[in-house]
């Protein structure tokens, strides 16, 4: 990949916070790949600072329970990481969630679901959340979830879930095909994006995704292509994927 594909901030480089907050592109009917790129490291590279407020485990107004992913006490569930005070990489996983980097960031300090409260930092998506799907989405938690994440990075109007995913998506013949903006889905579980390939024997990639466990947040990982082949991970490439922006918007298979 060329240098012109690795858009990092100078806030990452420094590992301080950044006192902006990066905005994404709004819905279009195509992205191209450096679009897709450049939207998912908003959100990989985003920093941020909770605060003890921003920390939520126990059931909210509407009666879903919410278990933040920080690490402000011993003892709480596998998956925890940011810590109050602290500054942060990475928007945090919500389940069922969909906010932009500058949604994040102003739910933090209010969130005008919650009558002005800050909002929760971040929803692990548990075992019984998974089982109740949508029921368990709560409108106190900010962040964004797998497939929200991938919606994002496609400009996509709506969070599509990893179930409708692929009928927005051409199956690609083999994983050789993948290029930066293609996705690796099981739909109904679980989808992350490629960025490219490590080394020459294409055996592991670059890519990243929004959760989950070591830590539910979103970040760019080294991932095994026959551990995920053998996980019934299927490459795809968007309908609406565009090489580049001189593609005059036209789709490519």
């Amino acid at each position: 990949m060329t240098n012109a594909l690795m858009p990092l901030t100078l806030s990452v480089l420094l590992g301080a916070c950044s006192p902006g907050v990066p905005e994404i592109l709004p819905p279009a009917s195509s992205v191209t790949r450096r679009e897709a790129l450049e939207t998912s490291r908003a959100y990989t590279s985003m920093t941020w600072k909770g605060t003890i407020r921003n920390v939520r485990h126990g059931v909210d107004e509407d009666g879903v329970r919410i278990d933040t992913p920080d690490a402000a006490a011993p003892g709480l569930p596998a998956g925890t990481w940011w810590k109050p005070g602290q500054c942060s990489t990475g928007m945090p996983y919500k389940w069922g969630g969909f906010d932009t980097p500058r949604q994040f960031a102003r739910r933090l300090k209010a969130d005008a679901a919650n009558e002005g409260s800050p909002a929760a930092a971040g929803d692990m998506g548990t075992v019984e959340k998974q089982a109740a799907g949508d029921a368990a989405v709560s409108r106190f938690a900010a962040g964004v979830d797998c497939s929200g994440f991938v919606s994002r990075c496609w400009r996509l109007p709506r969070p599509f879930s990893t179930r409708e995913l692929p009928a927005l998506s051409i199956p690609l013949p083999s994983w050789d095909e993948l290029k930066t903006g293609d996705i690796l889905i099981v739909p109904g579980r679980h989808v992350l994006l490629f960025i490219q390939w490590e080394g020459t024997g294409k055996d592991t990639f670059l890519g990243s995704e929004a959760g989950p466990l070591p830590v539910w947040k979103c970040g760019e990982h080294v991932f095994s292509r026959r551990m995920l082949e053998r996980s019934g991970y299927r490459p795809m490439r968007y309908k609406g994927m565009r090489e580049t922006e001189m593609d005059s918007g036209t789709t490519i298979p």
